[in-house]
């Protein structure tokens, strides 16, 4: 697990770790602004260096990099509104030496509840928020971080759907190629095989050290077996959607019970053999697609 580098701010460290990028401008204005408008040009600017982390050993799925990599994509993305949320969906530092905790989609429901019940908490998208006052994407994320927004968390169900996402300003939009390599797999993940993707959450595959065998063919794969899947990662809330509301969705906004997700993926799992209770849980680029009945 990541081991996380000593910070001089006091005050970066309770409200805004693990979420900003190492660079010294952002991360002031992050300290005494959170909740204002975007960096200016100039700190954008600068964050847009590199891909930086704030721990010595993020836990990205392989060491290898990828043509996402090799772009100046900033943690960051497209920065503006969005920023600390970008932020937030780019860490790979989540749980510094801990063991992830182990969640469940009714835990998720759970949190999903909380944040309802607290009024500064803005989410949903800008047309549609209905059960906020305020569309997201939430900026000062302090009161998420006490809800448990980066903890490293394990979840186990079964792969509802998998779809390769578009361009999005967390990967920088259009400013990287339109291509799969370089955008998020959204994967809706429910408890039993046969249920709607409105009763399931989301996980999300970013395109930065993602193994070649992380695609969307592949978990849907997985998914036509039926096969139960370990899920390891950040939990993170995406704020810029609403979750489904009397098991429907918001027009616009992807089908979930609970906008809390685990995102970015460290680790994705299958069990070849339907019970792995007692071990023998694969990685998705080992698994032998041969298996499927």
């Amino acid at each position: 697990m990541p081991t996380k580098k000593s910070r001089s701010s006091p005050s970066f460290s309770r409200h805004v770790a693990p979420f900003a990028p190492l660079a010294l401008a952002l991360a002031m204005g992050a300290a005494s602004n959170r909740g204002q408008p975007a960096p200016a040009p100039e700190e954008q600017e600068i964050a847009e260096a590199g891909f930086s982390q704030i721990c010595t050993t993020p836990n990205f799925p392989t060491d290898t990099p990828t043509v996402m990599d090799g772009t100046v994509c900033s943690v960051s993305g497209n920065g503006g509104a969005e920023t600390w949320q970008n932020e937030a969906k780019n860490n790979f530092c989540a749980g510094g030496s801990t063991l992830p905790t182990t969640t469940s989609i009714p835990e998720l429901v759970a949190l999903q509840a909380k944040v309802q019940q607290i009024p500064n908490i803005n989410f949903g998208n800008p047309r549609q928020h209905p059960l906020a006052s305020r569309p997201g994407p939430i900026q000062d994320r302090a009161p998420l971080v006490a809800l448990g927004e980066g903890n490293l968390v394990q979840l186990q169900g079964y792969v509802k759907i998998a779809r390769q996402e578009g361009a999005e300003s967390v990967n920088c939009g259009s400013n990287v190629p339109n291509d799969p390599a370089y955008h998020d797999i959204h994967i809706s993940i429910v408890l039993s095989p046969a249920d709607q993707e409105c009763s399931g959450v989301v996980v999300e595959m970013s395109p930065h050290r993602r193994p070649d065998a992380w695609n969307a063919q592949l978990v849907n794969e997985v998914s036509h077996a039926a096969l139960i899947v370990r899920v390891t990662g950040q939990q993170m809330f995406d704020s810029s959607h609403t979750p489904c509301i009397n098991g429907s969705a918001i027009r616009g906004d992807p089908a979930r019970i609970s906008l809390w997700e685990i995102h970015p993926i460290y680790r994705f799992e299958v069990c070849p053999q339907g019970n792995c209770s007692t071990g023998g849980w694969v990685p998705l680029e080992a698994w032998n697609r041969s298996q499927i009945n």
